[in-house]
């Protein structure tokens, strides 16, 4: 008994023989593409320190998600008839692509920036659609080819715990670098030029993962050809018809929105608090490390209280914990909030996924899942929309109280007293961390109508 309950916490911490043989190089590309995104911690502050105004920070993710918006569910249909091994790698390589030419775009100035900026988010754009979706139906069919159903669940878990372990090892080494040396232009460009090779190390070894096609959906369906374009039709009333599926994509978009620029408008707050620049590294190291761990509890935290109220639960908690802010909004409870909300995300999100996709037939995975995905675009564009709304209503009063970009990363900047404020007298950044997180309460009925329409 004691000899089982060993094994059963050590595949929960590590992969047994199956899973390693299955999804091994599936998590090994996960965890060194993080490890060499050296820039991935500094990302948002970057370009909020060094475009010539503040909302522009915002535009370039408004364009990228856009344009993964348009082409999510072409470029799942594409890889439901062509190869969604071969699309997941196009993705990678455009998106690394992208990222080598940014430096060059920074480097411009007025609206060129913008323009240079906003294109290599295109490229990324593009980069993603091809990539998100595809990769998931890619792995899950893998695993159902070979009658392994129960590692679903496990592999967007265990997926999140490798990524995290890869970014605690870029964390580390950025900071290495930051602290070591003067920091200039140069040396931050250098964090987006690794970063950029390393979606080469991440294809290398991807390529080298067997693509396996299940010819059978849910209900015993041959797929046995490609589908004409017009199925994509029959996928969104798939959508629809299926009532689970129809309100737990309305549970993702709700979530989507409230996650959209959570993560973006806590980097400024903390900026505009004083925090050094460089410290969003060490913040990384301990997200990331929170995320190698709770993920994998997450799954087995589910099953035990129920996947409606855990999810509901990971939900109403956040807002509420926001509410600290109206109380003493200083650095230390932002950052604390910040690595709190981090801790939650990390518990919804697998659980969430997983069962996504156990409502999806099988057959049609990859362009349902891209037409979730592009459902959640659109709440994702409209969050970035609204959070540059809000900086541009504020814009001058913010390009005052912005730090210069050396300056930001080499500890030379102190608290701001004169930050522009907005309802209740919060901070910017602070008042879109309140309205943004309390929008995800709006998803918690969706969740247990999901639930009971299952039921029917």
């Amino acid at each position: 008994m004691a000899s089982g309950s060993h094994k059963s916490r050590a595949s929960m911490l590590w992969p047994g023989k199956d899973e390693v043989r299955f999804l091994g190089r599936f998590y090994l590309s996960g965890g060194v593409g993080y490890a060499l995104a050296l820039i991935l911690p500094f990302q948002f502050a970057f370009f909020y320190l060094v475009m010539e105004r503040p909302e522009w920070a915002v535009i370039p993710f408004f364009v990228s998600s856009a344009i993964e918006l348009l082409l999510q569910v072409p470029a799942g249909l594409w890889a439901d008839r062509w190869s969604r091994k071969k699309v997941t790698l196009i993705g990678y390589g455009l998106s690394g692509l992208s990222w080598a030419f940014i430096p060059v775009a920074v480097s411009m100035s007025g609206t060129d920036q913008l323009t240079a900026v906003c294109a290599c988010f295109f490229l990324d754009g593009i980069g993603s659609a091809l990539s998100s979706g595809s990769e998931e139906a890619w792995v899950v069919d893998n695993l159902k080819s070979v009658g392994r159903n129960d590692l679903v669940d496990q592999f967007f878990a265990r997926s999140l715990s490798f990524e995290s372990m890869g970014s605690i090892l870029a964390g580390a080494i950025a900071l290495m670098i930051l602290i070591s040396t003067t920091v200039d232009n140069f040396l931050l460009n250098l964090l987006w030029y690794i970063t950029a090779a390393g979606q080469v190390v991440v294809i290398a070894i991807a390529a080298t993962i067997p693509e396996h096609r299940t010819l059978l959906d849910v209900d015993g369906d041959t797929h046995r050809s490609p589908r004409s374009v017009s199925s994509i039709l029959q996928d969104f009333w798939v959508v629809v018809r299926i009532r689970p599926l129809l309100f737990f994509t309305l549970v993702y978009v709700i979530a989507s929105f409230a996650d959209s620029v959570t993560e973006d408008a806590f980097v400024m707050s903390m900026i505009t608090k004083g925090l050094d620049a460089r410290a969003l590294a060490p913040l990384g190291i301990l997200e990331d490390v929170i995320g190698m761990v709770v993920p994998l509890f997450a799954v087995a935290l589910a099953r035990r209280i129920g996947i409606s109220r855990y999810l509901a639960v990971f939900l109403i908690i956040p807002a509420l914990a926001v509410s600290a802010l109206f109380l003493h909004p200083v650095l230390w409870v932002v950052v604390a909030l910040s690595l709190l909300l981090d801790t939650f995300a990390m518990l919804w999100d697998p659980v969430a996924e997983a069962h996504l996709q156990a409502l999806i037939p099988s057959h049609r995975r990859a362009t349902i899942t891209s037409i979730v995905k592009q459902f959640n675009g659109f709440a994702e564009l409209a969050g970035l929309g609204v959070f540059a709304l809000i900086l541009g209503k504020h814009s001058e009063k913010l390009m005052e109280v912005t730090p210069d970009l050396i300056d930001a990363f080499s500890g030379q900047i102190t608290t701001i007293t004169s930050i522009p404020t907005g309802a209740f007298g919060l901070s910017i950044p602070d008042v879109a961390i309140v309205f943004f997180v309390l929008i995800g309460i709006l998803a918690v009925p969706f969740i247990f109508l999901s639930s009971r329409s299952g039921k029917n």
